[in-house]
């Protein structure tokens, strides 16, 4: 993994506003993923995306850690089933 495809959890906290302990709380819980090296915590940019949705459920919507994880399980169940969905819709178009 490059550097260039990490970010420093410290960095991330000040840009975001958000407390160090939240993040490692969300990790202990494991919502995100950190990775470490060098004595340094990092989150991968492409998992920046999922660590802002945790984030804003936490902050914006008071949601706790344990909500969290049961809306995420949710929101991946509806992706899954919406690719199903158009999967089952192309296989119909055969038919058509």
């Amino acid at each position: 993994m490059e550097q260039q495809d990490l970010i420093i959890i410290d960095v991330f906290c000040k840009e975001y506003h958000v407390e160090i302990n939240l993040i490692e709380e969300l990790e202990d819980f494991g919502l995100i993923e950190i990775h470490q090296d060098n004595g340094l915590k990092y989150i991968q940019i492409t998992h920046l995306p999922q660590v802002e949705k945790v984030i804003r459920f936490h902050n914006e919507l008071n949601i706790n850690k344990e909500g969290i994880e049961v809306v995420l399980n949710l929101l991946e169940r509806l992706n899954q089933l919406n690719e199903d969905v158009r999967h089952l819709k192309d296989k119909l178009k055969l038919y058509e």
